[in-house]
């Protein structure tokens, strides 16, 4: 139907036939879980919700998309199915033109939001994916279950966030396969209620050919056993319930279409044979034959042209199926070329004979159209003489008020002129009674004003009266003397009262701000007298200090203090601008000294740093000089009580000299066994310690070939992307250039509807001008061809080899989108094998390391315990050799932990750094997945938009 939008709105639809398509509905109860439609969608996302080739037959080559089974040349066949088909349409429903638009309109918004879910499912589908294995990816290994790792439970937020995104994207995909579940089960009605309107349609004009099939017209085509031409339409019977044949004095009269069901199944509505003929002389008579005849020719020549619009459908329809198959395409070309071209020669044919034609009778009609032309002027001037008087009503409101239409002098302006001399009239009555309404309305808002606007004069006196006795209250808090305001005055009274208080209250401010001034004056004076007294004994001071160094022999400093210069004049008087410049400089000199005493610290401090840094002879001198005599004296008490110690000491110590010599031979017997067997425990620790860190070495290598792998992976992704970037933006180029061929396409579509329109009219005025149509077919069969229809053949045959090309080159596009795609999954599948291998690896690593810290620290206190193990035997006076080795151990114990310290942070500062690499991994591979879920969206998008109709 391609002329549906022509004949009604530019959308297809009628005013009563705008049915908004409902909101989607959740489904019912007993319908299917939504883990099982997105179960059941996995299929269909996996093929990118590809539809099911259409069957192809070679046996049938007028219909090749048919089933292998049938064979459409049997003719037993086809009138078997034929016979079946219009038995189970009998009872379909038929619906009026406007409803099929309807169903139409609602099938293809509802297909448009089904393509939509579609690709939103499965571009969710894939964040769901990549959400599992995100999650899976941090998931801990079953063997570090019961393990703690030196960082504790730090990746607890990165695997909670993940499980969190997995079931967000698990929740959204559920939520996206029920609403396209919805939608699915929502579009199969109207499919249906098509489809059976569509075959009761049928149906009902199907009617068996009167002529057998071994006696086709002389010239015309045979189509399974069925002549192809035009006036075969007119051979069958219009009966719903009529299966049989008719005959071929039971022609079909266009009338029929008009009337109700029960009158076609009868044919009670058939006009019966006037038994009184009319005179064969009588002009009447004549006048209606002649109508007749051309009513007859002109009903052949539009059932023709209908049967021709039915046949370019076909074509075009055939022609969209031989752009998908290319097989089909080679086996129709030929037959449909041949028809176009047959059909483009005697559409231009006729036109030539017709433009003759249309000359002839617009000559004739030209009378009809000048006084059709002057009363559309007349009836233009007079409507706009009224949009000029409903404009004048309301020019805000009626300033859009549309314009007339311009008479063009063909008469096809009557019916909308009149409509709109109709709507502007009723327009000016509205005006006016909307003026009479304004008017009374305005009326009573004047009254209603007045009223309001003496209510608040009323109120304005009474709040007047109360502000006059607040300004007396204060008046008289003030101990102002003023005469109170009359009770009875009006208002022009209250408000002179007031205008006096102000200028009362303006006097005294006045008068206290003057006083006022004179105390801060007074103050200043007080505060410069201050600053002077102090500056004049600042410099009786200086001078004193003066005169005692002089004595003493000190050089005076002149930088030390502030020169009298720079402090002023002491007997300078006092002044504004001279107080004013003293606070300036005072402060001036504050900010200095701040800034002096700053700096004296830094120096001060840096001084001491150096001093105590230094260790010079002059810090000794100080604190020899400082402490000399207390250090002094408490060395030589401490020194007596030592020697006296001393002396005690020495008699015990002889004494037990005797018994640590006997147990000294015995004890380094035993102690060089022990040392014996610890140095052989320490070789094999030793020997341990280089095999883990040979081991240690190796997992490293292990994670360096983890890491190359990543990067070659990553390097192979961006490759993938710029050439999925170009391939998008040469599909991009290859869908504009589509676009382009579809529109001229469309344009020579709209060309030969119109060109099928005024053939149309044309062949119903050259009916009634010669003769009858089978002498004009001859005649029109008779003429040649046109170079215009050659020009217009060869265009349309480049512009089918354009078309063919582009759906190559859309294929080949779609090919290789579709290969990187594939590419693209299974490089996430490496990284993700590389990432899982890459954590095990990490797993392993801090295994060994903690393997390693607790060997170690085990074999440092075996150590440490050997090395600290005293004699049992031995005496106090071993304490001098004892407390030596007992240093000696303790210093090599504390040499190692600070070793073992600085290995582990070491080790915990190599760690962070491997746990921020790959936390930066991670988040360029979530962008670089988000990136390729937006321009997979793009992609299917695209090829949901380029995929031929």
């Amino acid at each position: 139907m391609n002329g549906a939008n022509t004949r009604r709105g530019g959308d297809g639809f009628t005013q009563g036939s705008r049915l908004p398509p409902p909101a989607v509905q959740p489904p019912p109860s007993t319908g299917p879980s939504a883990k099982a439609l997105v179960e059941g969608y996995r299929k269909d996302i996996l093929i990118g919700f590809d539809q099911e080739k259409p069957r192809y037959n070679p046996l049938n080559p007028e219909r090749p998309q048919s089933s292998a089974l049938v064979d459409l040349k049997d003719p037993i066949q086809v009138h078997l199915l034929t016979e079946t088909a219009l038995l189970d349409s009998k009872k379909f429903e038929i619906l009026s033109q406007e409803e099929v638009d309807g169903l139409k309109k609602q099938i293809q918004s509802l297909t448009m939001r089904v393509e939509q879910a579609r690709t939103n499912l499965a571009i969710q589908s894939k964040y769901r994916d990549a959400a599992i294995s995100m999650a899976r990816l941090y998931s801990p290994a079953k063997s570090e279950g019961k393990r703690r790792s030196l960082l504790g439970n730090r990746m607890s937020d990165s695997v909670k966030e993940a499980e969190m995104e997995k079931q967000a994207s698990e929740r959204r995909c559920e939520e996206l396969a029920t609403e396209l579940f919805t939608l699915e089960k929502r579009l199969v009605e109207p499919q249906r209620r098509l489809l059976q309107h569509t075959a009761g349609i049928l149906q009902m004009t199907h009617r068996a050919a009167a002529r057998k099939f071994g006696q086709p017209a002389a010239g015309q085509p045979m189509m399974n056993g069925i002549p192809g031409s035009p006036e075969s339409l007119y051979t069958y019977s219009n009966a719903r319930n009529s299966l049989e044949a008719t005959s071929e004095d039971a022609d079909f009269d266009d009338r029929s279409l008009y009337l109700p069901l029960d009158q076609m199944d009868g044919q009670p509505g058939r006009p019966r044979k006037n038994t009184i003929e009319i005179p064969t002389k009588s002009p009447v008579r004549e006048q209606q034959n002649q109508l007749r005849e051309e009513m007859d020719r002109a009903k052949d020549e539009i059932s023709r042209l209908q049967a021709v619009e039915r046949q370019l459908k076909e074509e075009n329809w055939k022609l969209k199926k031989a752009e998908e198959e290319s097989t089909t395409e080679k086996i129709q070309s030929g037959a449909l070329e041949k028809k176009l071209k047959d059909e483009n020669t005697r559409l231009k044919e006729a036109q030539q004979q017709l433009k003759s034609e249309a000359d002839e009778l617009r000559a004739q009609t030209g009378d009809q159209r000048s006084s059709i032309s002057n009363a559309e002027q007349k009836l233009e001037a007079m409507n706009n003489k009224l949009r000029e008087v409903v404009v004048t009503f309301s020019p805000a409101k009626n300033n859009d008020f549309g314009y007339p239409e311009v008479a063009v002098g063909s008469g096809s302006t009557l019916k909308s002129q009149l409509e709109y001399l109709e709507r502007g009239i009723a327009t000016a009555m509205e005006e006016q009674r909307l003026h009479a309404t304004k008017t009374s309305r305005e009326s009573e808002e004047v009254s209603a004003a007045a009223a309001a606007a003496t209510a608040s004069l009323a109120k304005a006196e009474s709040r007047i009266k109360a502000l006059s006795r607040q300004t007396q209250d204060v008046l008289q808090k003030a101990k102002i003397t003023q005469p109170p305001a009359e009770s009875e005055a009006t208002l022009v009274g209250q408000l002179n009262y007031i205008e006096n208080a102000l200028s009362v209250f303006q006097t005294e401010l006045a008068s206290s701000g003057k006083k006022n001034i004179a105390q801060v004056d007074a103050v200043l004076m007080g505060l410069w007298d201050i600053i002077q007294t102090g500056y004049s004994e600042i410099q009786q001071q200086r001078i004193e200090r003066k005169k005692l160094r002089s004595e003493k022999g000190v050089v005076d400093d002149d930088d030390d203090d502030v020169s009298g210069d720079e402090i002023g004049d002491m007997n300078e008087k006092y002044s504004l601008q001279a107080f004013s410049t003293k606070v300036q400089w005072l402060y001036a000199q504050a900010t200095s000294l701040r800034e002096q005493k700053s700096v004296l610290k830094r120096q001060i401090k840096q001084q001491r740093e150096l001093n105590n840094k230094s260790g010079s002879e002059k810090d000794e001198d100080m604190r020899a000089m400082e402490d000399e005599l207390e250090t002094t004296r408490a060395m030589l008490d401490e020194s007596e009580r030592t020697a006296q110690d001393a002396m005690d000491r020495l008699g015990l110590t002889l004494r037990n000299m005797e018994t640590l010599q006997k147990t000294n031979a015995a004890n380094e017997s035993a102690s060089f066994s022990s040392s014996k067997t610890i140095q052989d425990q320490l070789k094999d620790r030793n020997t341990k310690i280089a095999a883990l860190e040979s081991s240690n070495q190796n997992v490293q290598a292990k994670l360096a070939d983890a890491e190359t792998n990543l990067a070659s992976v990553k390097a192979q992704l961006s490759q993938a992307s710029e050439s999925q970037t170009a391939t998008q933006a040469e599909a991009g180029k290859l869908a504009k250039a589509v676009k382009d061929k579809d529109e001229e396409l469309d344009r020579l579509n709209m060309m030969v509807i119109e060109l099928k329109t005024e053939v149309a009219f044309a062949k119903a005025e050259l009916d009634g001008a010669y003769g009858s149509r089978k002498q004009r077919a001859a005649e029109v069969a008779a003429l040649s061809k046109t170079s215009e229809t050659s020009e217009l053949n060869t265009q349309v045959q480049n512009l089918r080899s354009e078309l063919e090309n582009t759906l190559k080159d859309l294929e080949d596009i779609t090919k290789e989108s579709i290969a990187a795609e594939k590419e693209k999954l299974d490089l996430e599948s490496k990284l993700d094998d590389a990432l899982s291998s890459k954590a095990s690896l990490e797993s392993e690593i801090k295994t060994l390391r903690d393997k390693l810290d607790a060997e170690v620290s085990r074999l440092q206190e075996q150590l440490d315990a050997e090395r600290l193990k005293a004699p049992t035997s031995s005496a106090g006076g071993s304490a001098g050799g004892a407390g030596s080795s007992r240093a000696g151990a303790s210093m090599l114990s504390e040499q190692f932990r600070a070793t073992m310290k600085e290995e582990r942070k070491k080790f915990q500062e190599e760690l962070r750094e491997e746990q921020a690499r790959r936390r930066k991994i991670e988040d360029e591979l979530r962008a670089l997945r988000k990136s390729q879920g937006l321009s997979s969206r793009s992609t299917t998008n695209l090829g949901s938009s380029l995929s031929p109709r």
